[in-house]
């Protein structure tokens, strides 16, 4: 008789145990798994059919906008070229760039971004690690280069050891050195002035600017141009790229 009279009660409270259970998840719903950030700037040397390999390093913003760059080593002086378009995030953990005349995928995984073929299958085999872009810091540089941009600047650059920053307008050249440095000097023509070189020459200051891909000692970011300063008996090399 007592099993008879708990059995009804048990029933009871499993019942009020899963309707709570119930209201419970539908008041809190099991979150998914979020999907890898891709936002960021992933760079690395990718195979190259005619040379010993390409420096590439792709930025991808958080507006669904990215610059791309690119130089073939051992090729064409190693110019450097640069592109911008837009990204789409396809999936969980891919995402595709639409350039003008083409575009790629990527998957991304442990923090890097793995380069996809053209039918945005995982490369295998022996040459896969070949196409894995690492991240890499400081790559959104735009709000400081258009604030340059607003106030008349055309060329920016900067380098290390000792820290230097350049920036050259339609008229003048502004250098100073983190020690405190500065001069200001009147923009000449420049000579030479071909696609892959410009120097400016005056009294103060010589400038040498090449279009080939330049690393930054510090951060790793590749930028598309080759700076040499020259002041007095110093030389100061670093990074730089002209603005538009």
């Amino acid at each position: 008789m007592k099993q008879h009279f708990l059995l009804p009660v048990l029933f009871a409270v499993l019942a009020a145990c899963n309707n709570n259970t119930a209201d419970h998840q539908a008041q809190n719903p099991p979150k998914n798994t979020p999907a890898p950030h891709m936002a960021g700037t992933y760079q690395g040397t990718l195979p190259c059919a005619d040379c010993p390999g390409m420096d590439y390093q792709i930025s991808l913003y958080d507006d669904h906008t990215f610059s791309e760059l690119v130089a073939y080593q051992g090729r064409g002086q190693e110019v450097a070229t640069v592109e911008t378009g837009t990204w789409q995030q396809t999936s969980d953990s891919t995402v595709m760039i639409h350039k003008k005349t083409d575009s790629s995928s990527f998957l991304a995984t442990e923090g890097k971004l793995l380069l996809l073929d053209t039918k945005g299958k995982r490369i295998e085999g022996v040459l896969a690690s070949n196409y894995v872009l690492k991240p890499v810091e400081g790559g959104d540089r735009r709000a400081l280069l258009a604030a340059k941009l607003k106030s008349g600047v055309r060329f920016t650059a900067n380098g290390n050891e000792p820290g230097w920053d350049l920036d050259i307008d339609n008229r003048k050249i502004y250098f100073h050195t983190m020690k405190g440095d500065s001069l200001q000097a009147t923009l000449p023509p420049p000579h030479p002035n071909s696609d892959t070189l410009k120097v400016y020459t005056t009294p103060q200051i010589t400038i040498s600017i090449r279009n080939t891909v330049c690393s930054d000692d510090m951060s790793g970011i590749m930028r598309p141009n080759t700076v040499q300063v020259q002041v007095k008996e110093k030389t100061y090399q670093g990074c730089g790229e002209f603005l538009k």
